[in-house]
Parts: structure tokens; sequence; C-alpha cells
């Protein structure tokens, strides 16, 4: 289990490896053809050791798929992770998918430390998300807006999200997408209209400015001391 540098979680563990979504700004692809975890990044590959790891004794928020999409993840995978949580309780759980439809399989898993994150780019794919992530009202649920892409106006199903990360794109692509101030501003006025806590990455404080900057947590994700 690695100490991270995404700001919004404590460590991620990667008990799978790849992702057959192909996004052309994917910054997992991008780190796995520089270090060749795994040979060919466009076929997942389930690496059930890593799950070990799970048994130290401090409690952490785990992002468990920061190098993959559990859209992608085979029954098997899923029933041995599930079981490594279940021997570990003392952790938070953190799922991220960019095919929100997954999640309508997953409606007997989840415990009460188990999150489950959609990502969205913009208006159509976030209310999409959302849709999804408020199926079962008893689930904790976040919404990653990274990278965002243009503006988003949430529809009223925002109200079932606990949780909201917004983050620009980073890395150097060619046609990589700056976002306008007030798209930011748009979607922390509509949280905050809610009730939601959000969260911005490091990556859009040159946008919106350091002193601007929100870094809000649900109460039930304490952060290490």
């Amino acid at each position: 289990m690695n100490k991270t540098k995404i700001e919004w979680c404590d460590s991620t563990l990667n008990p799978v490896v790849g992702c057959t979504h192909g996004c052309d700004y994917c910054y997992a692809r991008r780190l796995n053809n520089r270090f060749k975890w795994v040979k060919d990044f466009y076929k997942p590959q389930f690496f059930k050791e890593r799950l070990e790891k799970l048994s130290c004794k401090k409690s952490k928020n785990i992002f468990m798929n920061s190098m993959s999409d559990i859209a992608d993840w085979k029954d098997e995978w899923i029933e041995s992770i599930l079981k490594a949580i279940k021997e570990n309780p003392q952790h938070n759980y953190l799922f991220l998918s960019k095919r929100p439809r997954i999640y309508l399989s997953w409606l007997n898993f989840w415990k009460e430390n188990m999150w489950y994150g959609a990502t969205g780019t913009g208006t159509q794919t976030v209310n999409e998300a959302m849709y999804y992530l408020g199926y079962k009202r008893e689930w904790n649920s976040f919404l990653s807006i990274e990278p965002l892409l243009n503006e988003v106006e949430f529809a009223d199903s925002i109200k079932n999200i606990n949780w909201v990360i917004i983050g620009a794109e980073t890395g150097n692509r060619k046609n990589k997408v700056i976002p306008k101030e007030k798209w930011i501003k748009r979607i922390t006025e509509q949280c905050k209209s809610y009730d939601i806590p959000v969260f911005m990455k490091n990556s859009l404080a040159p946008i919106i400015g350091e002193r601007n900057m929100i870094r809000q947590f649900p109460i039930e994700l304490k952060r290490e001391e």
C-alpha cells in the first residue's frame, strides 16, 4: 500500500492495474507507460498478493483503484477484494468508475466503510454519474469532476451525493483543457446550496487562486493526523 500524492485519500492500493476505457487524458496509462507495471494497459491484470497490505492496523482512507476502473474487474477479483475488505474493517475504502452503471451490480456489496465514486467531466456525464450513485441512497457516494472539461449544471439528484471533488487536467496533452474560473465557482455554489462538502485539487490553484481553494471532507473520512 502506497502513500499517495492524491490529496483526497491517505493511501492507494491497486490490486488491479489496467483499464479498457481509453481516455485521451488518462494519467494512469501515462504512468504505466513510464514504469511498465503491466505490458498492455488495455488488458487489466489482478495482483491478489497486494491485498495482504490491508492488514496494517492504522485506519486509512484507501483509494482502491487509481490504476484501473472497477467496471473492468472480473467477478473472481471482486470476490477476493471484498473478502479482504471484510477481514480489514479498520479502513475506509474508496472506489471510482467512469462507467457508473457498474454500481447496479454492486447493490449488495456496500458496507459502511465503502465509498462509491463516479467520474464526470461536464454536465451530461456528471448527471449520468449521479443517477447511478443515487440508485441506493444508503450508499456513501462521491463525485469526481476531473478533469473539468466544461461547465456543470447539476440535476436535482446532487442531493444524494455525499462529496464532490474537482480537479483540472494535468500533463502536457496537446489539446489540454484549462477550466474557467466561473465553472469552478458555479460547482461550489451548487454544492453549498445542498451542504455538500467540496474538495479542490491542487491543479485548480493556478486558476482560482490559493486563497480561494476549498478542501472539505465528509465527517466520515477523517484524515490521518
